[in-house]
């Protein structure tokens, strides 16, 4: 099992699906583990799904309220609510 230094290295390598593989397996084994969760929550939004990733920061949020997961969920809204008017009326 990979050290969440070792993910958060993947993830800078852009080794997305290794870390990915990783976090699970670390998850699997540490539950309450907020970064790690909030990882994945980087993981999920990388690849825009942001149900998975609202999830996963949820998670982090509930572990560690005062960790950053708050910000990134209001952001994930931000981006969902985002509505181009010049797109809507060519």
């Amino acid at each position: 099992m990979q050290s969440l230094k070792d993910i958060e290295q993947l993830l800078c390598n852009g080794m997305i699906d290794e870390a990915h593989s990783s976090l699970h397996e670390l998850l699997e084994k540490e539950p309450d583990n907020a970064q790690g969760w909030y990882l994945l929550g980087g993981i999920y939004r990388r690849q825009q799904l942001w149900g998975d990733a609202i999830n996963a920061y949820n998670k982090a949020k509930m572990l560690e309220p005062d960790g950053p997961a708050d910000a990134a969920i209001e952001s994930i809204y931000d981006i969902i609510r985002f509505v181009n008017t010049d797109l809507m009326n060519p």
